[in-house]
């Protein structure tokens, strides 16, 4: 029997996107900023078909009771590297509590083909702000190698250079997780998808308040949401996991998620980490 807890929207806050961005009080004042979606909406996609995303990990976290929780996502570059987001983990000097789960599905039940490995060591990139979120990447490390050769957990192709490829607005991409499914709801059983339009940094920057004075969202930073549908991307719960196009072992990973408003307003697109930017920082420290 699994052992893993469906955390509550507080319990797992912590690894969710933390930033809460300053916008200026002409945001506020214009109407900008909308009512919280009602906790009907359904924000955390659609029930993916099991094991349809091999790259996708659950990070979990042991309690005193010895109990696991869902408390975010990432993907697998290799058998004992693991690509997530700088901002739930950063500061975490004792790993023995947590550890990655490859070829999850459902949180409660078990199929048979999870894979269960320790994490040995977490490397949040040095130059990481909590302000302003960026450099919100890491890198996990586990302690014994996943098995790569079976169809549930391969690993995620990393995009080409920025100076090849810049995610363009209107490009649908694909964000997926065990987050909340409501923005005051539980973490979700199953493993859950949506797809989004990216949407252009200038808009985007321009939402959070962003002007000639103040930067909201970074070059290295992408954005990506359907604000007219209100698609929203994530919840708590997916902090760290991924931002993709294509399906299966041929995904492409382009984003990480990092932070946001995108759970409660829905004029807010989610903003990603833009894995591009970091290539040699990845390749320089994967193990």
């Amino acid at each position: 029997m699994k052992l893993v807890l469906l955390a509550t929207l507080l319990t797992c806050a912590w690894a969710a996107p933390q930033r809460m961005p300053r916008l200026p009080l002409d945001v506020i004042l214009k109407g900008r900023m909308q009512r919280p979606i009602s906790s009907g909406r359904i924000l955390g996609g659609t029930e993916v078909v099991p094991n349809s995303l091999p790259f996708q990990v659950s990070l979990q976290r042991r309690d005193a009771n010895g109990i696991y929780s869902q408390v975010g996502g990432g993907s697998i570059l290799d058998e004992t590297t693991i690509l997530n987001a700088a901002h739930g983990v950063v500061g975490i000097t004792s790993f023995a509590d947590f550890r990655i789960v490859a070829g999850e599905h459902s949180l409660s039940v078990d199929s048979g083909l999870e894979q269960i490995r320790q994490v040995s060591a977490i490397l949040p990139h040095p130059g990481f702000d909590d302000i302003t979120y960026e450099d919100d990447i890491s890198l996990i490390f586990l302690a014994e190698p996943l098995d790569l050769t079976v169809a549930s957990a391969k690993s995620i192709t990393l995009p080409p250079p920025t100076s090849e490829l810049d995610p363009p607005a209107g490009l649908m991409v694909t964000v997926s997780g065990w987050g909340t499914t409501t923005a005051d709801g539980t973490i979700s059983d199953v493993l859950r998808s949506v797809d989004v339009p990216v949407i252009a940094d200038t808009e985007c920057d321009l939402a959070y308040g962003g002007n000639d004075n103040y930067i909201a969202v970074f070059p290295s930073m992408m954005c990506a949401g359907d604000t007219i549908n209100s698609r929203i991307n994530y919840c708590p719960g997916d902090s760290g996991g991924p931002l993709f196009t294509g399906t299966g072992a041929d995904a492409v990973q382009h984003g990480i998620i990092s932070w946001g408003q995108a759970c409660t307003y829905s004029q807010f697109p989610g903003v990603y980490t833009q894995v591009s930017y970091y290539l040699d920082w990845i390749a320089a420290n994967r193990r």
